[in-house]
């Protein structure tokens, strides 16, 4: 492991060593506390279903390809009971669904990449820019 110092005038300060065994506690508290993607496992049959919440001031779905990144091929991602489909483009990791009903269930119904074995999926606040799911 490197060690994290911090000199002044060639001398090593003990401020230096307690701020680095600080920061490397701290960063490994971070780690752990954040929870794991969602994500969708593929399902052609729609067996496999999730509900996804949005409620405010979430007000867009992002959807990723997995593993990320994950620019190849193509992924469908059925709502079910919107009946809408869509789709995160080749040459996209990710796209973005504005306005999806409030409380749907989402299934990975189709995808033209076998490498792409699962859909990541997260409530967010658009913040506009960024691709649309087709």
């Amino acid at each position: 492991m490197s060690r994290i110092t911090t000199k002044f005038a060639g001398q090593t300060s003990p401020r230096g060593k307690m701020a680095a065994r600080l920061l490397i506690a701290i960063s490994s508290i971070v780690v752990t506390a954040i929870p794991a993607a969602a994500q969708l496992v593929f399902s052609s049959d729609c067996r496999n279903h999730q509900p996804i919440a949005v409620a405010p001031p979430q007000n867009a779905i992002l959807f990723t390809k997995q593993p990320v990144p994950h620019p190849n091929g193509t992924a469908s991602v059925f709502a079910i009971n919107g009946l809408d489909t869509y789709v995160i483009p080749a040459g996209a990791n990710s796209c973005v669904v504005a306005a999806p009903h409030a409380n749907d269930n989402y299934c990975f119904i189709a995808r033209n990449d076998n490498t792409i074995d699962g859909v990541g999926f997260a409530p967010i606040q658009n913040p506009g820019g960024l691709t649309a799911c087709q």
